[in-house]
């Protein structure tokens, strides 16, 4: 009897397409438009209804690129229990220099471990076993790789293996 059950993403994309495709996909299945890449401000959303404008500063603006990207390659969906699981995904995956991406996720993971807990705790397991975009890639070459290529350069296991390292992780 295992304590640890896997639950699939919630969309999955088609591992031949393009990141291009994919994200192009994405943005339509999600109705965000042009993904607001070059917006000067944008809204950040909290459970409970708040929501207020923020500056995106540049930082910010190329961290939501392979954020977005993220999502395509995983699976998580864009609401609040699919971005608390990016957001695990991507604390535990490493989000490199982008400390916007890093604060972004620790907001998104902590309101998650209150309403989502299994969830984000799968989800943390799942980047623990992968690496992000966010290290060392270039945003305009990754996006003619297949989704299928990127998510086996990552090592983005569709089924993780729980590994008592990964508890020890998360609970530091």
């Amino acid at each position: 009897m295992s304590v640890f059950v896997w639950q699939q993403p919630v969309k999955q994309y088609d591992e031949r397409l393009t990141l291009a495709e994919g994200l192009t996909e994405y943005l339509e299945h999600y109705r965000l438009g042009d993904g607001g890449y070059t917006d000067r401000w944008f809204t950040l959303s909290m459970p409970g209804r708040i929501s207020f404008p923020v500056p995106n500063i540049r930082n910010r603006a190329e961290a939501v690129r392979f954020h977005d990207l993220h999502h395509v390659l995983t699976g998580y969906d864009t609401g609040y229990a699919g971005e608390a699981e990016i957001g695990a995904w991507e604390i535990a995956s490493g989000c490199g220099r982008y400390w916007s991406a890093w604060l972004l996720n620790f907001g998104s993971f902590s309101y998650g471990m209150v309403a989502f807990p299994r969830r984000v705790y799968r989800a943390f397991v799942r980047g623990n076993q992968s690496r992000s975009l966010y290290r060392s890639y270039s945003y305009e070459v990754v996006l003619d790789a297949s989704v299928g290529a990127m998510r086996e350069q990552l090592h983005i296991p569709s089924v993780p293996s729980h590994r008592w390292g990964d508890a020890l992780k998360f609970s530091l």
